[in-house]
């Protein structure tokens, strides 16, 4: 079952970009400082009130997920899918990788860094540090949009994608809060660390192997952090690939990411037939 909603919910998204525009999560918004705020006399842990405000939306998918699949087993595809769709991320980072690839293509430089810039956040893109700060932001990106929904939701189901995307929702709507800014960096660490992992040793299988195997022990010696791994990882499995010439790169960066989405979809398929969901 998951492994339809999944594969329908990829399709329609990639189909109609307009879903886009239905996916608001304007009620989450309201109802999280509703609870924090009446949670405030009650529990004075932040972390606490973070996950009292989660547990609501999340038992409730629960009951009526648990209540869809005993009734009819169509009425509980219908709900897994609806709730797939819902919670991919807004952005199209497939599509603006493509515009990068094309404004290098054509020898527009500026209008590549113009969209990295946008999508890193970062000012200072230049010719040196374009692909770097391409790779490391759409990867993040992905992973919330993409990978992180479809992790949660191979393994809880329509509950478990709600709650990587709340979870987003939450560190999107309090990065600056003084109070749950920790709290919801925490679980997002949390939720995106296995993920993250898997989508590492599928760049591995699906690309070059013993170029990430050895960006793999060099993060390892070189003590870096754990946020590095991923692109560290996927710089090695691009190992062979002329970085000189952008637009190339970035196509077999593109085709990397989508080898390692059938990866995902195949290790999905197998657990299926193993009667995982």
């Amino acid at each position: 079952m998951a492994l339809i909603s999944i594969i329908l919910g990829l399709f329609l998204d990639r189909r109609w970009n307009t879903l886009a525009q239905w996916r608001q999560f304007g009620w989450f918004s309201k109802l999280s400082h509703s609870v924090l705020e009446k949670t405030e006399p009650h529990l004075h842990n932040p972390t606490a009130r973070y996950l009292a405000l989660l547990a609501i939306p999340i038992l409730a998918t629960l009951f009526i997920q648990n209540l869809s699949s005993g009734w009819f087993t169509p009425l509980s595809l219908l709900f897994a899918f609806v709730v797939f769709v819902y919670c991919l991320g807004t952005q199209n980072i497939e599509q603006q990788i493509d515009q990068i690839i094309s404004a290098f293509r054509d020898g527009q430089p500026a209008a590549a860094h113009a969209i990295i810039e946008d999508l890193s956040g970062d000012s200072t893109v230049n010719d040196e540090n374009s692909l770097q700060l391409c790779l490391s932001s759409t990867l993040n990106l992905m992973t919330e949009r993409l990978f992180g929904v479809i992790f949660w939701f191979a393994i809880l189901g329509p509950a478990g994608a709600l709650l990587y995307r709340l979870s987003q929702q939450f560190l999107s709507i309090y990065r600056d809060d003084p109070i749950f800014s920790k709290s919801a960096e925490r679980m997002s660490e949390l939720l995106n660390w296995l993920p993250e992992r898997f989508l590492a040793i599928s760049f591995a299988i699906t690309g070059h192997f013993e170029g990430a195997l050895a960006a793999f022990k060099e993060n390892k010696e070189t003590d870096r952090s754990g946020q590095y791994l991923l692109i560290d990882i996927c710089l090695g499995a691009l190992e062979g690939n002329d970085s000189n010439d952008k637009a190339a790169y970035l196509s077999a960066y593109r085709g990397l990411v989508l080898r390692s989405m059938i990866f995902w979809l195949a290790t999905i398929a197998v657990l299926f037939l193993l009667g995982w969901n």
